[in-house]
């Protein structure tokens, strides 16, 4: 690459009209810019991933008065099912289970379960919901 001297130099002011668009690059430029989006699921894909969130077992699952309130998962997933309880996502889960405690006292149930012996998320959600969880949107119709 060849220097230039200040002195040769041309100042041009620059403002956006002198800006180029992506359609004046040459095409490797173009290309490389070029954002690719992945492919949405199929119908198949979306279902198999279901019935695997489904299907994990729930070790932990934390009650208050009857309702579920949290689930544990065997994977190490924690799901909470109110924006009332949430908590930040690097506590452990002794450290979740106080906030619990403090929070809703003697009325809190936290049953612990093998996971040969726990309820899936299934079972939980449908216990919760009256349904197992299913997807929310169906977006390719």
């Amino acid at each position: 690459m060849a220097s230039i001297n200040i002195n040769d130099a041309i100042a041009v002011p620059l403002n956006p009209k002198n800006r180029l668009s992506k359609n004046d690059l040459p095409t490797e430029i173009r290309e490389q810019l070029s954002i690719k989006l992945p492919s949405l699921p199929t119908p198949e894909e979306r279902q198999a991933q279901t019935d695997y969130q489904n299907s994990i077992p729930q070790t932990t699952v934390i009650e208050n008065n009857g309702e579920i309130l949290a689930a544990f998962g065997d994977n190490g997933w924690k799901t909470v099912f109110s924006n009332n309880d949430v908590f930040g996502q690097n506590l452990s889960e002794t450290e979740i289970l106080n906030i619990f405690k403090n929070k809703y006292g003697g009325s809190l149930s936290i049953r612990k379960y093998s996971p040969e012996n726990a309820p899936t998320m299934g079972e939980i959600h449908e216990m919760k919901y009256g349904r197992p969880l299913t997807p929310k949107i169906d977006y390719l119709v």
